[in-house]
């Protein structure tokens, strides 16, 4: 039997590393709860070190301290069947990089996306995989997420852990990330995602969420876009627009957005970042609605 291979995609910016320290450390506490005889598992992080993202001229911490520290965490990659540490100095953001990404790994059957900027327990890469393994017998695409403690406002509600919705809609802010993935009660279950009868997707890009390859195949994202735009809002709008598309929500499995341990700011004073999120947002989402028009006509 052939296993059912996954890729794991972590691109975090340069701020951020160290917080994908701490995502590599939950993840190798996660490996040791997987059936490897089921599992090939990929992972691949990518961390941009291009001077459109930073200015290392008027940066005191230097490129080399960051790709010395990525050459660290490669210890963390040995419980994996495949394990890629790269840099790019070319990347212009999220998009691009994640066409290149889809495209280096054409044989994989799911991909999952992680900012690292979550927090999750250690049961929740074995529950996605054993879920999608489950979801493939009937399905071809398909979004698998776990729940999450109250966020912003009423819309994000039908993926919020029973537990949690009696919460302030500030709870993100205000919560205690690492013991809230631990407060669930009621059996693990996977379910659809559903509203009213018809069925429904709300997700976060990168909060542990797995996508079929096949889905994100069948999008066709076109290979001009550059930088930052919304990756999840592209692919709900696929989704809507596709019948056989499905999201499956874990019932009782968490993860958090964490606003409580997550500081990136602290590196402000160290390095010198260039906020490129809104230089080419607009030009994106003019090439993605043009896309779904010729896509879906």
């Amino acid at each position: 039997m052939n296993k059912h291979k996954v890729l794991i995609q972590i691109f975090p910016l340069i701020k951020d590393i160290d917080y994908l320290e701490r995502t590599l450390f939950l993840l190798k506490q996660n490996s040791i709860y997987i059936d490897r005889s089921k599992f090939h598992i990929i992972l691949d992080v990518t961390l941009p070190t291009s001077d459109y993202l930073v200015d290392w001229g008027k940066s005191i911490l230097k490129k080399d301290y960051f790709i010395d520290k990525l050459k660290h965490f490669e210890n963390y990659g040995d419980c994996w069947d495949e394990c890629y540490f790269n840099t790019d100095d070319q990347v212009f953001g999220l998009l691009d990089h994640f066409n290149n990404i889809l495209n280096k790994y054409q044989d994989v059957d799911d991909v999952i996306i992680i900012e690292t900027d979550i927090i999750f327990n250690n049961s929740t890469l074995g529950y996605l995989l054993e879920s999608s393994l489950y979801t493939k017998q009937n399905q071809t695409e398909y979004i698998i997420t776990p729940e999450h403690t109250k966020l912003w406002d009423s819309s994000w509600d039908i993926i919020i852990n029973h537990n949690f919705l009696d919460k302030p809609y500030n709870y993100r802010d205000i919560g205690d990330s690492l013991i809230d993935t631990l407060l669930f009660t009621g059996d693990i279950r996977l379910e659809n995602l559903e509203y009213n009868g018809q069925k429904f997707f709300k997700f976060g890009g990168g909060w542990f969420t797995l996508y079929s390859k096949k889905l994100l195949d069948n999008i066709k994202l076109p290979s001009i876009l550059k930088g930052y735009g919304a990756l999840d809002n592209f692919i709900t709008t696929y989704c809507y627009n596709t019948p056989t598309t499905i999201q499956f929500q874990i019932r009782n499995l968490i993860v958090v957005e964490d606003c409580k341990y997550t500081k990136p700011s602290l590196y402000n004073n160290y390095i010198t970042m260039i906020d490129r999120r809104n230089d080419t947002y607009q030009d994106n989402m003019d090439v993605m609605n043009n896309h779904f028009q010729t896509l879906f006509s």
